[in-house]
């Protein structure tokens, strides 16, 4: 049974009894940290569940090809160099194309579902344009640089091939080539590479004289590289080529930018995009329908130089230099539980307070015990929240938890201070749970929010238990 006190006497200040408000008062803030227990553990399970959704997603994109991360067409031109100590650079010098543009245009994005996750996943086909320099121009003549121009190359990138659905191709000149693995530059003579690094390494730990030969390759970065050879291609002046590749992938697609200025045009029917990399699209637009954007990076804001030695150039497919999309998933509901989450000991504090207050100004015991059943009440909230938001999303599983923890602890509140306080409490503890809903959606100001409504809280209680007799009957009380 519950225990109820006598009203307090009209004469003596509200709150004095047999024991100790301030002892009482004590307790229920060790309470309030005591809850952190039951928090952390659905923490746990909350990071459970989250890191469980990483891994279905890693799954079902190597299906699909993951997160896709396209270069656009760039020449390579085999070199050979001739150091001042007698040693030989050798590898591939990169000529990036004077005008470069990408279209995207009608990215769909379909939900790949596997037990309760879901996954984004794209299908996409992707026309880089690009207008090369001529080479007999632009590669740089001095004392011991040559090239092989019966090597050149046109490369192109691609994330994952594992997304390809047919074919890369390459149109220049009237001609249609198909892309193939990329290899690296053909050697200029053909003895054994194993020597050579052997003679260097050697050279290196200064055992041999021999002069060292240093190997100066396109390091992919991440991206797989294809390649046609297009020597005999090439006209006097400038040439127009043009790639198309199709495939599909998961989460993310991004565009490195491949040429000296470089324009992506990209549009899809997925409502909810997330820009990032080094460079934001300068016009976009997002309906309920889809989304389309613009990006243009020009040559100075690239920050890397128009052609070079690989090792100069490393820029280009390396770092965060992506023209990039996210398709967010609205559902992923992991991140604004963990969220919650982090408010619980505070809201859990802002009940408790409330039941403290209703105590102390009618007269009402309240055990211990009793205080701790309402706090088990408020940290299941936060794991019924996580449950159903796995299945409905956040904003519906937020709202049936509210409700159903309102009532609840409205409805305990009505059994021990009587029922004309349901309605009120249930009105106190709502307010506290609509609070909670608003932090969630508000992130840039829920510091200063929270922080706010603490202040509020302790000013009300301030006030209302200024009358108070902390000591009980153990002391008189003090002149007012």
């Amino acid at each position: 049974m519950i225990n109820r006190s006598q009203s307090p006497n009209p004469s003596s200040p509200p709150g004095s009894g047999s024991r100790s408000l301030g002892l009482k008062l004590i307790v229920i803030l060790a309470l309030i940290v005591l809850m952190a227990v039951p928090v952390m553990f659905i923490s746990f399970i909350s990071f459970e569940r989250s890191s469980r959704a990483d891994e279905v997603t890693r799954e079902v994109s190597q299906t699909y090809g993951g997160e896709q991360r396209l270069l656009g067409p760039v020449l390579v031109v085999p070199y050979r160099e001739t150091l001042h100590n007698g040693g030989i650079r050798e590898g591939d010098y990169i000529v990036s194309a004077l005008m470069g543009e990408a279209v995207l245009d009608g990215v769909t994005v379909e939900e790949k579902t596997r037990s309760l996750y879901k996954v984004p996943i794209y299908t996409a086909d992707a026309t880089f344009s690009a207008t090369l320099p001529d080479l007999k121009e632009t590669l740089p003549r001095q004392t011991g640089l040559t090239f092989d121009m019966e090597q050149a190359k046109i490369v192109v990138g691609i994330g994952d091939v594992t997304g390809l659905r047919s074919d890369a191709s390459l149109t220049v000149g009237g001609q249609t080539l198909t892309f193939e693995p990329y290899s690296g530059a053909a050697r200029f003579d053909g003895s054994d590479r194993m020597y050579e690094v052997e003679a260097a390494r050697r050279h290196t730990q200064q055992q041999s004289t021999t002069p060292p030969i240093i190997y100066d390759r396109l390091d992919s970065g991440g991206v797989t590289l294809l390649s046609v050879p297009v020597s005999n291609l090439f006209s006097e002046g400038e040439t127009t080529v043009s790639a198309q590749i199709a495939f599909t992938g998961a989460n993310r697609l991004s565009v490195l930018p491949y040429a000296k200025s470089t324009t992506l045009r990209m549009s899809s029917d997925w409502p909810h995009p997330g820009f990032a990399g080094r460079f934001p699209p300068g016009d976009r637009t997002i309906t309920e329908t889809g989304f389309s954007a613009e990006w243009t990076v020009p040559y100075l804001r690239r920050g890397l130089p128009s052609q070079g030695r690989a090792g100069e150039l490393m820029g280009l497919v390396h770092g965060n230099s992506d023209m990039q999309v996210n398709f967010v998933s609205p559902l992923n509901p992991y991140q604004t539980v963990n969220r919650a989450l982090k408010y619980a000991v505070l809201f859990i504090g802002l009940v408790f307070l409330a039941y403290f207050l209703m105590e102390t100004l009618l007269g009402v015991r309240v055990h211990p015990a009793q205080y701790l059943l309402i706090g088990i009440a408020q940290a299941v909230f936060y794991l019924l929240l996580l449950a159903f938001a796995e299945h409905i999303g956040f904003t519906l599983a937020f709202l049936l938890s509210a409700t159903a923890t309102v009532a609840l602890t409205a409805g305990y509140a009505g059994a021990v201070f009587g029922r004309g306080f349901i309605w009120k409490s249930a009105l106190v503890f709502g307010s506290v749970y609509a609070l909670l809903f608003v932090l969630m959606r508000i992130q840039d100001f829920a510091l200063m929010v929270g922080a706010l409504v603490s202040f509020v809280a302790v000013a009300a209680t301030l006030y209302l238990t200024r009358n108070l007799n902390w000591y009980g009957d153990k002391m008189p009380d003090l002149e007012r």
